[in-house]
């Protein structure tokens, strides 16, 4: 099993460490590890062109540093997005990613291999804002057609730190056991959701409008728009 961790900063304080609980629950021979860290192995903002959306994901200004980064993503069976939690949101460098790759969501152009992955979403922040960036990778991991998406969010009210130093530390390792079996289950009997075949179907409908002839021409070749499922 590949498992890939996306980490929103090189930053090691909470979210990291956290990460590194729930990356040690894998530790077996037969799992392989990679890492992309943010934005030390991907450093450019979208420009808002579109042009991945409507000419196609090569004709991106930055697609020669982009594609290594999804290769990794569609090569791995566990998506781990790790970050902490910036003004409310996801880390500058995780939402320059992220906006790089809105071609690969269900209603443009979905990756087959994205049916079969598990994501896992850590964040972690000194006050407030976890749930609004568990949200806000959540919606883009699920648009990617990521079917099982789990997350682990704590607020240590501690910034700068290290989640060792915070009075709960015993509580987050049972929890993030807990949830790291609750995960292996999933990536054993991996299965696509009624949410995710209904979105899958409602944009299929839209690309038979051929609105954007790139993502049409992308779902008739694969053969989605004639009855066949990526899962």
């Amino acid at each position: 099993m590949r498992i890939l961790t996306i980490m929103g900063t090189p930053h090691k304080g909470n979210t990291r460490a956290i990460t590194d609980l729930f990356l040690n629950e894998f530790k077996d021979k037969n799992n392989e590890f990679d890492e992309i860290i943010l934005p030390n192995d991907f450093h450019e903002f979208c420009y808002g062109c579109a042009n991945c959306i409507l000419k196609g994901e090569k004709e991106c200004p930055h697609f020669k540093s982009v594609n290594p980064v999804i290769e990794k993503i569609e090569k791995a069976d566990l998506i781990i997005v790790a970050t902490p939690v910036f003004v409310m949101s996801c880390s500058s460098g995780l939402k320059a990613l992220l906006d790089h790759l809105a071609y690969m969501w269900l209603v443009h152009r979905p990756k087959e291999s994205m049916f079969n992955k598990v994501g896992l979403i850590i964040t972690s922040a000194g006050g407030s804002g976890v749930k609004d960036t568990v949200k806000l990778v959540k919606n883009n991991l699920f648009y990617w057609g990521i079917p099982t998406i789990y997350n682990y969010g704590v607020t240590t009210m501690k910034m700068g730190g290290n989640y060792i130093d915070y009075k709960n530390k015993d509580k987050i390792k049972r929890q993030i056991k807990d949830k790291a079996n609750k995960i292996k289950k999933s990536l054993s009997n991996k299965k696509v959701g009624l949410k995710t075949r209904f979105f899958f179907r409602i944009f299929g409908m839209t690309q038979k409008n051929g609105w954007n002839k790139t993502d049409s021409d992308y779902w008739n070749n694969k053969g989605w728009l004639n009855g066949k499922k990526p899962y």
